[in-house]
């Protein structure tokens, strides 16, 4: 009689599957990608596939889960290892991480591009509400941590945190137009039409964070006069 597998063997072959189709989404479109298509490249049938991973969004949301624990991890250890003073030392911080981010996880960014559109409406609802109060708990200890440096409130950093991932997600959105599309488009010559992913959110960060900046200095000089 075969060995029911223990509670460690069971996630270790969950966290292989998750590799699997990390590696599969890296050179596939989302849509393109099947669930067959995991299974049999990670050795099992598909029944056992739904075993683990109710649906395709679920396994999906679990990987950009795991991606959303690697960066909040960074996250806590550059608020233990670099000093902050100031809102500047804070603005480049999240800079930094950014720009790894765009160059060094591109698992993150095409997930959490398709987190609100496709991965949520069909993810197994236990999942989803463990990976959200997940979320919460270690963006509030994240937000917490750097609160206490009193530069901003916590209620600030979330705001920026949240704002950052719209940014990315709608300069996504904006550069993945089907190629008939962007084909037609190219051949008429419209201008403009081109855009640099990287250089958009980065600009787009680094406009809203100026003038977060701007409006923190305002608040200030409005206080030294009252």
């Amino acid at each position: 009689m075969k060995r029911a597998m223990t509670r460690e063997a069971k996630a270790a072959r969950a966290r292989e599957i998750m590799d699997i189709a990390e590696k599969m989404f890296l050179t596939t479109d989302y849509q393109l990608l099947k669930m067959s298509d995991i299974a049999k490249a990670a050795g099992i049938s598909n029944g056992l596939l739904f075993v683990y991973f109710k649906t395709k969004e679920t396994l999906f949301l679990c990987l950009l889960w795991r991606e959303y624990e690697k960066r909040l991890d960074y996250l806590e250890e550059q608020i233990q290892k670099v000093h902050l003073k100031d809102f500047s030392d804070i603005q480049q911080l999240l800079l930094t991480e950014l720009e790894y981010l765009l160059d060094e996880n591109p698992v993150y960014i095409k997930l959490e591009s398709i987190r609100t559109i496709i991965l949520e409406k069909n993810a197994d609802t236990e999942v989803l509400y463990q990976m959200k109060k997940q979320l919460a708990d270690r963006t509030a200890k994240w937000s917490r941590q750097l609160s206490e440096k009193r530069i901003l409130s916590q209620k600030e950093i979330l705001d920026i945190f949240f704002t950052e991932t719209g940014i990315i997600t709608g300069c996504y959105l904006q550069n993945t137009i089907p190629d008939d599309v962007r084909n037609v488009i190219l051949k008429v010559g419209f201008q403009g039409f081109q855009r640099d992913f990287r250089s958009d959110v980065l600009n787009g960060m680094k406009y809203y964070l100026a003038g977060y900046k701007q409006s923190i200095a305002y608040k200030e000089n409005k206080k030294k006069e009252e």
